[in-house]
């Protein structure tokens, strides 16, 4: 189905998480995704994560026919230009920073431009979506984390942070923020993750405010119909958050997970903090999607729905990549004195 679509223009995945490997990387090639941030870690400590980074850039120098690391939206631009897809490196929690200010920087010269503040508990900067009461930002390091993010050019994503964490961290923040991958809770009204894992309305539009851009998500476990989900009703969700923020941003997120060895889910729920059963979350293998994305590789469906729905092509464009080409930019941009 997919091996006829070609993207126009530079098509970004707000948030995927590929096991380390060619075979899940060339999932997305083969969809015309221009840019992956690719998810790097949940729960790693810092010693284990250096470990992971190390080993997509490995990945990467092995595989230099399809894929390249990027830090800049020039980068992207230059390797989509080539064919290959590039790699932003992200992380979906700040555990591998720990307390440790100084950690920003070593991951960040590594290639690492993207970090989720908190993967739905408490740490030490703020809050995630699962806690029952949400203090929001600590106003010691978590201030001093979203700081120094600031400072040298590392996207703050709040996909999975509390409300009022949420809102805090956008207000705190000198330059935009990301919710890479999360759907509307207004418009889907209950999640597979918990009501709160979807974002609140007012955090989208403090988000876009700001000059954010969140990306919406086929994830069957974010959608009202899961696994029934169509493709008109995810392209009515992405309508929906335009009519509510504006075309500028809006972005897609796929929170596609491919090639982890069983148990890997459990884990990313659960980590060692917990010895509860996941028995209603997810499933192992968990692979299994809508008819019409059953993997990455059906990226430019998504595109096709948008145009179909009635939605521009300058306007698809925008949502399948400009935007978050956009707030790279931004984001991605360290201070002069940094």
């Amino acid at each position: 189905m997919t091996a006829a679509f070609a993207p126009r223009t530079i098509t970004i995945d707000g948030l995927g998480f590929p096991y380390p490997s060619r075979a899940m990387v060339e999932r997305w090639h083969a969809g015309g995704v221009s840019c992956l941030n690719t998810c790097v870690t949940i729960w790693g400590n810092t010693q284990e994560t250096l470990s992971l980074v190390g080993r997509w850039h490995r990945v990467a120098a092995e595989n230099a026919d399809i894929m390249a690391l990027a830090t800049s939206p020039d980068e992207i631009a230059n390797i989509a230009a080539s064919g290959r897809i590039a790699l932003v490196l992200g992380f979906q929690n700040t555990s591998p920073i720990g307390h440790d200010i100084e950690l920003f920087r070593t991951f960040r010269e590594l290639g690492v431009c993207i970090m989720q503040l908190t993967y739905n508990l408490q740490n030490y900067i703020g809050a995630g979506c699962w806690e029952e009461h949400d203090s929001g930002i600590s106003s010691r390091f978590g201030r001093k984390a979203i700081a120094e993010m600031n400072k040298l050019g590392i996207l703050v994503d709040l996909s999975h942070c509390g409300d009022r964490t949420t809102l805090e961290a956008i207000d705190l923040s000198a330059k935009p923020v990301a919710i890479t991958h999360g759907n509307p809770r207004e418009f889907v009204g209950s999640s597979g993750f918990g009501t709160h894992r979807l974002r609140a309305t007012e955090a989208i539009k403090a988000c876009a405010a700001r000059g954010g851009v969140i990306g919406l998500s086929p994830n069957p476990h974010m959608m009202k119909n899961r696994e029934q989900t169509t493709v008109a009703e995810f392209c009515d969700m992405v309508h929906w958050t335009i009519d509510l923020v504006g075309i500028d941003h809006v972005g897609i997120g796929s929170d596609y997970c491919p090639g982890h060895p069983p148990g890997t889910r459990r884990f990313w729920r659960y980590g060692t903090w917990s010895r509860d059963e996941i028995t209603q979350v997810i499933a192992e293998p968990g692979e299994a999607w809508q008819d019409w994305m059953k993997t990455a590789a059906d990226f430019q469906v998504l595109r096709h729905g948008l145009e179909a729905s009635g939605l521009s092509a300058g306007d698809t464009d925008q949502v399948m990549g400009g935007n978050f080409l956009r707030l790279f930019g931004e984001a991605f941009a360290a201070d002069r004195a940094a």
